[in-house]
């Protein structure tokens, strides 16, 4: 039977078919599809009313710095995905004059189908990342009281935002994080810290706080490696006392920082067998012929 194929964005949808998205998705994993943020888009392909393929698309800063964050890739027709991919890319290197950069996030690593699709559409894998998880100590050592970690609020973001911008392609997320994205993070209740080795910043954190653990979502200590084996030392304890009834921090860290990944390891942390790989692409803009 022929196949009336529809590539859109779901705000284009009547609510049941946009609602229909939801079946591509195991359960809880499916994305954000009503009251949607307007940087925040589901493209979808359909066979008539039949959702075949799905990718989400974060658009916040593709006016300032020409980028767009993928995620939340899903299919059940690889053709139509690769298909959806293309529209996806070919339509927004439309609406500029500039090369627009697209990472994409995929934690499905696993599905060698998918990773195939994605080195065809000209994607290269950019790095990994990886969950550290780090147990809490009581044990002090002297080299501790060169160490401080404080807290940062909306009010004093500047200067960790500038930290962490100048070294955000080695973290997770690999883009930079603006004033609003801050400041949203915060309504969310999300912690951000400086560490601080003899008063002077040399790091910072991006933390979440659960029932049982600590999510640290990034991290970067910007120090030889003895300094940092302190550092991670300091915290385990510092760690330890704050939050009396939680063990462990999961630290998401990628293969684009050697030296601490290193040192998580010979602290004593496991590793969670789920990895996620950032993957790029450089589109050039499309030229529109009158």
């Amino acid at each position: 039977m022929k196949r009336a194929l529809r590539f859109v964005e779901c705000r284009q949808l009547p609510l049941h078919e946009r609602i229909s998205i939801q079946s591509l998705y195991p359960l809880s994993k499916a994305p954000l599809l009503l009251s949607l943020p307007s940087h925040h888009h589901v493209y979808v392909a359909l066979n008539r009313d039949a959702p075949l393929a799905s990718i989400v698309a974060n658009d916040e800063q593709f006016e300032t710095e020409h980028a767009i964050r993928l995620s939340q890739a899903t299919y059940c027709d690889r053709h139509v995905f690769r298909g959806l991919l293309h529209r996806l890319i070919y339509e927004r290197s439309r609406e500029t004059t500039y090369p627009i950069t697209y990472y994409l996030q995929e934690e499905d690593y696993q599905n060698q189908d998918k990773l195939r699709i994605y080195e065809a559409a000209g994607f290269q894998v950019f790095h990994q990342t990886k969950t550290y998880h780090l147990p809490f100590i009581p044990c002090e050592k002297a080299t501790h009281s060169d160490w401080t970690l404080e807290l940062v609020d909306y009010s004093r973001r500047a200067d960790w935002l500038t930290f962490r911008n100048e070294h955000c392609h080695l973290l997770p997320s690999a883009m930079s994080m603006t004033d609003e994205q801050f400041a949203r993070e915060v309504r969310q209740q999300t912690l951000f810290y400086s560490v601080k080795w003899n008063r002077q910043v040399i790091g910072i954190m991006k933390v979440r706080l659960h029932m049982y653990h600590i999510s640290i979502q990034e991290m970067h200590v910007d120090c030889d490696e003895p300094l940092l084996r302190d550092a991670i030392s300091f915290l385990q304890q510092k760690f330890f006392y704050m939050f009396r009834y939680i063990e462990e921090a999961h630290i998401s860290a990628t293969n684009l920082q050697p030296d601490l990944t290193y040192i998580l390891r010979r602290h004593g942390t496991q590793i969670s067998n789920i990895c996620r790989y950032t993957y790029t692409l450089q589109a050039p803009p499309t030229p529109i012929y009158l």
